[in-house]
């Protein structure tokens, strides 16, 4: 059960790294999108880290719901 708690969690997490770099890349574009590839060490990143942090978080609701 914990494992659809971390599997959800990392879903949601990197979901939410997308809207994020929707936003923060949204006055990029096209070309520079494709040839500019500072662009991802500056913002690869964030999708992980938010996928990491959504783990994090689901397991931790798992392990509050059922007291483990």
């Amino acid at each position: 059960m914990v494992y659809l708690f971390g599997t959800i969690g990392f879903l949601a997490g990197f979901y939410a790294g997308l809207m994020v770099l929707r936003a923060l890349l949204r006055g990029k574009t096209n070309t520079e999108l494709k040839t500019d590839k500072s662009l991802w060490w500056k913002y690869g990143w964030i999708v992980w880290i938010t996928a990491f942090i959504g783990i994090w978080t689901g397991i931790e609701t798992y392990r509050i719901l059922w007291g483990i």
